[in-house]
C-alpha cells in the first residue's frame, strides 16, 4: 500500500465515527485498504456489497432508476446510516456511506466511467461525483464534482 493511501486510511480511522458502508460497482480495493490498517474495528461496523440487481433492489426496497447515479448513492448512504444507528454503541457518532460506480466491465461501455460517493450523518449529506477518462489502459480523473 502506498504511503499516501495508508495515511488517508489512518485519518479515516482516527475520526469518531462508526460506519456502515455499502459499495456497488467497484471500490473493492478500497475496502481492502480500509480493513488492513489498524483501527478498522473501531470505525467499520459493517460493509455490504450489493453487487447484483436483485441485491441492490433488496437493499433499497426498490429497483433504482439508474444504478450508477447520485440518487442511488444518496439512498444507499441513508440506508447505511440507519443501519449504523442500529449497530453502533450508544452515544457514538455514526456515518452511512454509499458508493456506486460504473468502471471496468466485460461488456462494451455505453456510458462514462464514473462513480458517486455519498456520506450521511445525522445532519449532513455529502455527495461527490467523479468521471474518469480511459487512456491507454489507465484511468485519468477528468471531472470531480462535490
Amino acid at each position: 500500500m502506498e504511503s499516501w493511501i495508508k495515511a488517508l486510511v489512518e485519518a479515516i480511522h482516527s475520526t469518531p465515527y462508526q460506519s456502515v458502508i455499502f459499495l456497488s460497482g467497484g471500490a473493492s480495493q478500497a475496502l481492502g485498504w480500509l480493513m488492513s490498517v489498524p483501527g478498522a474495528s473501531n470505525t467499520i461496523l459493517e460493509v455490504v456489497v450489493p453487487y447484483s440487481r436483485n441485491s441492490m433492489a433488496h437493499l433499497l426496497g426498490k429497483i433504482p432508476a439508474q444504478f450508477t447515479s447520485q440518487r442511488t448513492a444518496e439512498e444507499m448512504a441513508l440506508v447505511a446510516y440507519n443501519r449504523a444507528l442500529k449497530l453502533s454503541a450508544p452515544g457514538k457518532q455514526v456515518l452511512g456511506v454509499g458508493f456506486t460506480g460504473s468502471l471496468a466491465s466485460s461488456q462494451p461501455k455505453r456510458g462514462d466511467h464514473q462513480f458517486f460517493l455519498s456520506t450521511r450523518t445525522h445532519n449532513c449529506l455529502r455527495t461527490s461525483h467523479v468521471t474518469l477518462l480511459k487512456v491507454y489502459n489507465h484511468f485519468l480523473f477528468v471531472y470531480f464534482h462535490l
